[in-house]
């Protein structure tokens, strides 16, 4: 028996010995490298200064004082609109925008009165709202539109006062309405109306900020621009109009020159994607010319954009990424690539082996390739390893 466990032990022992040399060898000897086959994307794109241009109207204030504007930027106005009030220090606005903010509250308040005593029981509908109307809120400040947020906050507020109604927490607001009605009264005997009011004279988007390029650019004059005036406009400051309250906007849609360096100027008459540095958003413009100045590859390019919204109006010089293509397969280091049988492709793992996997190629950059991504077990697919350098391989 002990003579048999010997002749096991010393089997097991060259067994293990075996397992380990094997493995150093492998570790050793096996010079494969690999790179896990991802999904990527890649997105075709010129970036420059371009310069927005309207036809815009200087809106201009006679009477001095401090401006307070009851219209956001953006917003379409008529004929006859009150653009802003004129008052004679900030005091008389604070005191007025106290005096809406108590307004806007007790209107609030009273609405969630209106639910007081009555059967009203879908309370998980109410809470619902709350938390949409939350998301909402904290969205828009995210993305800094503080005016959008606050409005949201009122909203909340009416919910939330609702909410205490039809649950049973509190079973009026008569209390507090009356105690906001006084603050209105004290705020009033503070009060003094505005010197003045500004109005619109014509129809249009009202933006309250100038920067002295109103009257100098337009939609017909920048054809005659050349690359010196667009640096010109690009490089110099703002220069707000004297007494000047804002501008108005003929219309939604404007035009942005620039000038862009490529070798490729054929792409006018054609619709692509543009963005801003200073947005998240996409705009779809339309390539109105790209004309090429020098032999150096400028060229001034002339854009339509048929979309207003906060973030386009804001500056009258703007980052611009002009996007033209977007692509999306399994990225592929060029150095992996192979060719079998007159067919491009890579070689991947498979167990112990190395499989080729054919490879269609549909964007190329300096040290990558994308591949489309396809149902086809011939094909590269998505987490396979795809091998660099390995024994055996070209």
């Amino acid at each position: 028996m002990s003579r048999t466990l010997k002749i096991v032990g010393v089997i097991l022992s060259l067994f293990l010995i075996a397992i380990v040399c094997s493995q150093i060898y492998f570790v050793t000897h096996d010079k494969c490298t690999y790179n896990v086959a991802v999904e990527y994307s890649v997105a075709r794109s010129i970036s420059y200064k371009g310069i927005i241009v309207r036809d815009e109207t200087v809106v201009t204030s006679t009477f001095g004082g401090i401006v307070d504007y009851t219209c956001s930027d953006g917003s379409k106005v008529s004929p006859g609109t009150v653009l802003a009030n004129c008052y004679s220090s900030k005091t008389e606005i604070l005191s007025k925008q106290r005096k809406d903010a108590y307004e806007n509250e007790i209107e609030g308040l009273e609405k969630a009165q209106s639910f007081a005593g009555t059967e009203y029981t879908d309370v998980d509908s109410v809470r619902k709202l709350i938390d949409e109307k939350y998301g909402e809120m904290t969205k828009n400040v995210q993305l800094g539109r503080f005016e959008a947020a606050e409005a949201d906050r009122q909203e909340l507020a009416v919910l939330m006062n609702k909410y205490n109604i039809v649950t049973g927490v509190e079973t009026g607001y008569e209390t507090l309405i009356k105690s906001l009605k006084e603050k209105i009264d004290l705020v009033g005997m503070a009060y003094r109306e505005p010197l003045g009011t500004v109005v619109s004279e014509s129809g249009g988007y009202f933006v309250g900020t100038t920067d002295g390029y109103e009257q100098t650019l337009n939609c017909e004059n920048i054809y005659e621009m050349d690359k010196d005036d667009i640096n010109a406009v690009i490089e110099g400051s703002a220069s707000p109009v004297p007494n000047a309250v804002g501008k108005l906007l003929d219309g939604y849609s404007c035009k942005i020159i620039g000038i862009i360096n490529t070798d490729n100027y054929y792409f006018a008459d054609t619709y692509i994607k543009m963005k801003l540095s200073s947005s998240s958003n996409v705009y779809d413009v339309y390539v109105e010319s790209v004309n090429k100045i020098n032999d150096d590859g400028d060229c001034i390019i002339i854009l339509n954009c048929d979309m207003i919204d906060d973030d386009i109006i804001k500056n009258r010089v703007e980052q611009i990424e002009l996007i033209f293509d977007d692509y999306n397969g399994i990225k592929v280091p060029r150095k992996a690539i192979r060719f079998r049988d007159n067919e491009k492709g890579v070689y991947i793992i498979y167990g112990e082996d190395y499989i080729f996997r054919k490879i269609d190629v549909i964007y190329e950059g300096d040290d990558f390739v994308l591949s489309e991504i396809t149902d086809d077990d011939e094909y590269l697919a998505v987490y396979d390893q795809i091998v660099l350098q390995g024994q055996g391989l070209d």
